[in-house]
């Protein structure tokens, strides 16, 4: 069982844990939540600010990025959702037909909420 480091930004230093942890990671120096790196990621020395700052930016693009493919995932799904509910109600009524229309709908709306 390897050991994964959670880090604080704002001290520049790193905590280190089970893989297995699961929780909130407080920073030793301030007290603020620490954000997951993993255990692939090596944390840079505390004196290279630079190194500190791309790593930042480095987790904000791919943060952005989960969350783009996220969304956009989601998106595709209401849409084909959408598209079957349309597709059934224009074949017109039939008791199989409406409840499987009744469920299609609540798999949209709870992708909505």
């Amino acid at each position: 069982m390897g050991t994964a480091a959670w880090i604080c930004f704002d001290c520049r230093s790193a905590v280190r844990r089970h893989t297995q942890y699961e929780g909130d990671v407080p920073c030793p120096n301030c007290g603020r939540l620490c954000a997951y790196l993993g255990y692939r990621i090596p944390v840079p020395p505390k004196r290279k600010r630079r190194e500190w700052a791309a790593l930042h930016a480095q987790l904000l693009r791919e943060k952005r990025r989960r969350e783009m493919v996220e969304y956009l995932t989601r998106d595709h799904a209401r849409t084909a959702l959408q598209r079957e509910i349309d597709r059934l109600e224009a074949k017109g009524p039939n008791p199989g037909r409406a409840s499987m229309i009744r469920r299609l709908r609540r798999r949209l709306a709870w992708l909505d909420a």
